[in-house]
């Protein structure tokens, strides 16, 4: 709601005089949704010097939270994937507390290796408060990403994984976060910690 004291009278403001009436406008995005996908609260475990790594280099693992030179625990929440065969349709769903820091492959909403997969489709959803991405397509070609919204992801909002992912759809999406660049605490919406240090961190971040 707004208020304006004297109320505006579109077609009368006075350009001279600076308490004139305006006509102000706003963009608004709707984070609520009849259908919601949620979990506990983040969870931090340790790392495991053991496990194996999942692509050389990343010093991440599918297994599990993989120490590293950058990494000594790992922020766990909800993950869902489609992987390998069959399609994936999420529409007008609202995905919380989801995003797994430090373990690979664990993101809010994720197409994987699906190849041609012209009938999957992420639409008219929310994402809020993720961790390590929002939306992932990952050697997927011909899907539908439209209509969503990503409000406080740390990290990339919507990630094209590998570079070669043709023909996909993504239009219409909106990606805000909610903390200043340079605040002292949030730092943006930059994460520490994941597999891709250029994706996740300032050197994607503006603002």
């Amino acid at each position: 709601r707004a208020d304006f004291y004297p109320p505006a009278k579109l077609g009368e403001a006075n350009a001279r005089d600076p308490y004139a009436a305006a006509l102000l406008s706003a963009e608004v995005v709707n984070l609520s949704r009849n259908i919601i996908i949620t979990g506990d609260n983040y969870r931090h475990i340790p790392c495991d010097p053991a496990l194996p790594e999942a692509v050389t280099g990343e010093q991440t693992s599918t297994q599990g939270c993989r120490c590293a030179s950058f990494r000594t625990k790992c922020t766990v929440g909800l993950h869902t994937a489609q992987m390998h065969t069959g399609t994936m349709s999420i529409e007008s769903t609202r995905v919380e507390k989801c995003g797994q820091r430090g373990i690979e492959g664990k993101y809010c909403l994720h197409f994987h290796k699906l190849l041609s997969c012209p009938d999957c489709q992420l639409s008219d959803n929310v994402i809020e408060q993720s961790h390590q991405r929002g939306i992932i397509v990952h050697g997927t070609h011909l899907s539908t990403t439209r209509n969503n919204v990503l409000w406080d992801v740390r990290g990339a909002g919507i990630y094209i994984e590998d570079g070669n992912e043709m023909y996909n759809h993504i239009k219409y999406n909106v990606v805000v976060c909610p903390w200043p660049f340079l605040d002292q605490v949030m730092h943006g919406c930059t994460v520490p910690g994941s597999s891709n240090s250029q994706s996740d961190t300032a050197t994607n971040q503006a603002g």
